[in-house]
């Protein structure tokens, strides 16, 4: 009787794992997509390397992926599965209830869920905008006035320090960032691979915030910083398995085909101006550790799902990043809350599984037709408004 009871508890824990809409899945395809997380490993308490902290990481990271294989392969050997090192996660196509069932099994296996896809918020325009052109030595923009920016550039600039992009990619010959694109290692594209060699923009969104964080002609932070960037969002929406790509790219950046990664060349800050509405999801958390634990600083958007409290997006409610909201009006007035800015407070869950309350976004900075760089012509460039445009 006490041998039921066990295997009936275990059994149970296991279903647990599996998530309500996977088993929908199941019950009216038979196949189910899935996400799998597996258990994470402690990076804060790894040795304080005296070499180089980003390959320790790397290392790290590396060997909790084979292991996370080596205990699935013979679940998923003939299966169309992407796994990743920088978190520990396998992104699955067409896997049977009787896979599902092993999988959850496993005690390396957290939870599995269905296939996530971040859809990018349009961000606002101005209607009839007429197209805008800039002299180089243009003043610098009001967003960039009102942050303070001009006030440290006689002291820094950016030099020295790499800024990546997770976007729907970059227009690199565009006047404002052209000087500034990293070309050795600086592009990474997980929808077309090395179909396509140089840096594109599949809508214009990244373009726009790579130019506010290092454009020139007055509209860029840090214009003496260098960018890379990396294809998360193809036009309008961004899988799973692209935002994990372009996640390791960031850490290590590599070849077109994920070859011969090269940590050293790693961001120091990357901007990430999307983001999902609804529940917390920890999907992407592991990510933000391994980015932290090798010394770089994630930035989000905090979303456009104001004015309603509580409607910061995923990854945005996480507590290790830096979400940003908008401030700003029609009329560009820096002491006005944007009124689409998403609100806090945020509901998480701590490494305990229980839920935490805590503030976001963690600052505001300028998001109301921010004017910055336009894919659509070399020269010209866009007003756009949107948490996108607050956080670079």
């Amino acid at each position: 009787m006490k041998l039921v009871s066990v295997l009936s508890l275990a059994a149970a824990a296991a279903q647990a794992k599996v998530s309500v809409e996977v088993h929908r899945a199941l019950e009216t395809k038979g196949l189910s997509d899935v996400t799998v997380l597996f258990h994470s490993i402690n990076l804060d308490a790894l040795p304080r390397s005296t070499t180089d902290r980003r390959t320790q990481v790397f290392e790290a990271l590396s060997e909790r992926s084979t292991v996370a294989l080596a205990e699935t392969k013979s679940i998923l050997d003939s299966s169309d599965c992407q796994n990743f090192w920088i978190a520990p996660v396998a992104v699955c196509n067409g896997l049977t209830s009787a896979q599902i069932e092993l999988l959850s099994k496993l005690p390396g296996v957290k939870s599995i869920h269905g296939p996530i896809e971040i859809s990018l918020t349009q961000p606002l325009e101005k209607e009839a905008a007429p197209k805008v052109g800039l002299p180089p030595n243009a003043p610098p923009q009001w967003g960039v006035e009102t942050i303070g920016a001009p006030a440290i550039w006689k002291y820094f600039k950016g030099k020295g320090v790499v800024i990546g992009s997770i976007d729907t990619g970059a227009e690199y010959r565009h006047e404002s960032i052209k000087h500034n694109w990293r070309s050795y290692k600086g592009w990474f594209n997980p929808y077309n691979g090395t179909a396509i060699e140089l840096p594109i923009d599949s809508q214009t969104h990244g373009t726009h915030t790579i130019g506010t964080m290092v454009g020139s002609h007055g509209i860029g932070v840090a214009p003496d910083a260098q960018w890379i960037a990396c294809l998360g969002l193809y036009g309008a929406s961004g899988t799973s398995a692209a935002l994990l790509s372009c996640a390791q790219f960031m850490l290590c950046p590599s070849r077109l085909d994920g070859t011969r990664p090269e940590c050293k060349l790693g961001a120091d800050v990357i901007n990430n101006s999307w983001g999902s509405t609804g529940a917390y999801n920890p999907w992407y958390e592991d990510v933000v550790a391994a980015w932290r634990a090798a010394g770089i600083t994630p930035v989000f958007a905090n979303g456009n799902a104001g004015p309603k409290c509580a409607s910061t997006g995923t990854p945005g409610a996480y507590n290790r990043v830096i979400s940003v909201g908008a401030i700003g009006s029609p009329t560009d007035d820096p002491n006005q809350l944007a009124v689409f800015s998403s609100k806090g407070p945020a509901n998480i869950r701590d490494a305990n599984n229980n839920t935490v309350t805590i503030i976001k976004p963690d600052v505001a900075a300028p998001g109301f037709f921010t004017l910055s760089s336009n894919a659509l012509n070399l020269t010209d460039y866009s007003f756009k408004a949107g948490t996108s445009m607050a956080a670079p």
